[in-house]
């Protein structure tokens, strides 16, 4: 057996061991869980909010403006991808089987890697699960209340397939973002804090001092621009840039969070 399929035949041993780490326990489907029902009833109730309310700033009557109703989970809901890629290298350190990992498999970048594609498989996996929920309840919302649902449409569907590609990304980032910081608690909390309240706070801050396409190179920002616009982007006033550029900024953030990543987990050392 050659040296190259040694280490391909490794390397698959490796990601199974890590896709079963994921699966054997009950959080995985419990943050899937959460993320389609998060994401469908806040669709449901914007959506709903936005047809039904009196004097709404909500408009569905064009494909461009059903987009933020389709892709809410991309604005609101990307913190569990995010989640999952954490807890793929978090709860190793965290229960102290890390040691027995690396031992098993002494190449780290290689279970590092395996780590990586684990977190962007399940991202993946979870991005389509909530995107579609989000879509058939706003389709379902918009054709109760007599509106198109342009659900057949190629911007919509761009938009929709942009939002899952994001929601990949994430899993890698939060592969990253656990490597670097180790501690599971910290991670997690660290995450909260940034995605739900600091950047938020700053895209805000950009859009008050007239600059608010300053808020799309922020990783947040840069993934509602990537999934064809969200409310939050609106919100923003930066629905200026194209889903291209947030590709690029969010993609520049997944490689250089998860290099940074990979340097830590290298050095870290087993005892």
């Amino acid at each position: 057996m050659s040296t190259g399929t040694v280490a391909v035949t490794r390397t698959a041993v490796q990601v199974r061991s890590e896709l079963r780490k994921l699966t054997t326990t009950k959080l995985w489907w419990i943050l899937l869980l959460a993320m389609v029902l998060c994401s469908a009833g806040l669709t449901a109730l914007v959506v709903f909010g936005g047809l039904n309310a009196p004097k709404s700033p909500l408009s569905f009557g064009t494909a461009d403006e059903v987009v933020p109703a389709y892709n809410l989970s991309v604005a609101l809901a990307y913190v569990f991808p995010l989640a999952v890629g954490v807890v793929l290298v978090t709860r190793e350190f965290h229960a102290r089987t890390i040691t027995a990992t690396l031992l098993s498999e002494p190449r780290r970048m290689r279970v590092y890697g395996a780590k990586i594609l684990v977190g962007l498989c399940t991202a993946f996996a979870y991005g389509a699960m909530s995107v579609a929920a989000s879509a058939l309840v706003a389709a379902a919302l918009l054709a109760g209340h007599g509106e198109r649902a342009f659900l057949g449409d190629g911007h919509v569907l761009g938009a929709l397939f942009g939002s899952v590609m994001v929601m990949t990304l994430w899993g890698a980032i939060g592969v990253g973002v656990g490597a670097l910081v180790r501690n599971q608690v910290v991670a997690i909390v660290g995450i909260l804090l940034l995605t739900q309240f600091v950047e938020p706070t700053l895209r805000i801050l950009s859009s008050s001092l007239d600059a608010p396409e300053l808020g799309n190179l922020l990783p947040g920002g840069a993934g509602d621009l990537a999934g064809g616009g969200t409310i939050m982007t609106a919100a923003a006033g930066a629905d200026g840039g194209t889903q291209t550029f947030g590709f690029l900024v969010l993609a520049l953030y997944a490689v250089v969070i998860g290099a940074l990543g990979g340097l830590r987990f290298a050095r870290y050392e087993a005892s």
